[in-house]
């Protein structure tokens, strides 16, 4: 092949080469961020799973509280 061709399409090539590279990383950090209905689901459910053990949690606290006044010193 002749090396007369090959080396004016070079700018043209890597510049190419650098935009696809840079669209296809500006592309990947917005689908980072984002989530799925799926997963927004099962992060409902787990926040509100971790607020009932947040309340069972402060029950058990009271209930010690109560009955052992100082477990918490030791």
């Amino acid at each position: 092949m002749d090396m007369g061709i090959l080396i004016p399409l070079a700018p043209f090539i890597m510049v190419l080469g650098i935009v696809w590279v840079s669209l296809h990383y500006k592309h990947l950090n917005k689908s980072v961020g984002t989530i799925t209905t799926d997963q927004a689901m099962e992060l409902t459910q787990m926040s509100k799973i971790a607020d009932i053990l947040d309340q069972r949690v402060a029950v058990l606290e009271r209930i010690l509280d109560d009955e052992i006044p100082n477990w918490r010193e030791t």
